[in-house]
């Protein structure tokens, strides 16, 4: 999915649950945050397209809890992201929910060819999964064709770019529907919560120069077949740094404007932090003790 996408479409649920410009404001910033884990940050493009960080760095539940920590309502769009990028074609591969736990499992019952692959007496999880011919013949360009299956989820759609679109243009219409019926009463709730959405747009200013310096850092670097991407910008590559640098000063700027609901849900979230703590640690030790008992010595390799 592409970001314009994911943000339409999570402005249009926050509008759509919440009738609040600003809530939805927060919804869809929260869509953009899981993709500024593509080759960015100075990380060369070999170590992202070897261990396939894009969609599994940021688009994972612990991140969705991360940000509740900050606000509901971002870890909402980071949850609507990522519903979006788990419908997308077998070319985008799914993504991650469950990274970094999901590379616990390293071998696949096939390899890229769809052969068996033979079975490993010190692995005792693998997952069951065929490359579909989408990624072998039409893999992504800086993505190089993997000795082993991908490991994430495949999507039912047929054409991301049908899908895409079909998401942006319904998110448009519920927008447009949600401003202009029944009387043009809703017109008037942005004019009213102004003030309100400030905080908000210098998050989206923060996020923007943060995805902006990373692509100026894609386009240093060297792309397959010799190109590169975003050649138009190789002149503006020197912005990178101080984008870097504007884009944190500004998330830390709108750290501090929105401090006050911050705290509020770090207290709600406190008060009750003994349910919290026994609810995580019941869950981790369940799924521990049923990975180790579904995986002993004398039974055969878990397949997942």
């Amino acid at each position: 999915m592409d970001l314009p996408t994911h943000a339409i479409f999570g402005f249009a649920i926050g509008l759509v649950f919440f009738g609040r410009p600003e809530i939805a404001l927060l919804v869809s910033l929260g869509t953009l945050i899981p993709d500024l884990d593509r080759e960015y940050w100075f990380v060369p493009m070999k170590a992202y397209r070897d261990e396939q960080y894009h969609r599994a760095l940021f688009h994972n539940v612990f991140v969705i809890a991360l940000a509740y920590l900050v606000s509901p309502f971002v870890s909402l769009g980071i949850f609507l992201h990522m519903l979006l990028d788990s419908f997308t074609t077998s070319k985008d591969r799914g993504c991650e929910w469950f990274f970094p736990l999901s590379r616990g499992v390293k071998r696949g019952m096939y390899n890229a060819n769809m052969e068996p692959q033979p079975l490993d007496p010190n692995e005792r999880i693998y997952f069951y999964q065929e490359d579909l011919n989408a990624v072998i013949e039409y893999p992504e360009p800086d993505l190089p064709e993997p000795e082993s299956p991908w490991r994430r989820v495949y999507g039912p759609a047929l054409n991301s770019s049908l899908l895409d679109r079909g998401f942006l243009c319904g998110a448009i219409a519920v927008i447009l529907v949600w401003l202009l019926t029944p009387d043009f009463s809703n017109l008037g709730l942005f004019s009213n919560n102004l003030a309100k959405c400030v905080p908000h747009i210098i998050g989206y200013f923060s996020v923007g120069a943060l995805f902006f310096a990373g692509e100026l850092d894609r386009r240093d670097q060297e792309a397959p077949l010799g190109k590169t991407q975003l050649g138009s910008l190789k002149k503006l590559s020197f912005l990178k740094i101080p984008l870097i640098i504007a884009g944190g000063l500004l998330c830390i700027i709108w750290f501090a404007m929105y401090w006050s609901e911050i705290l509020a849900n770090l207290e709600a979230i406190g008060s009750n932090w003994i349910s919290i703590l026994f609810g995580a640690l019941l869950v981790a030790i369940s799924s521990f003790a049923i990975v180790k008992w579904q995986t002993r010595k004398d039974k055969p390799p878990a397949i997942v």
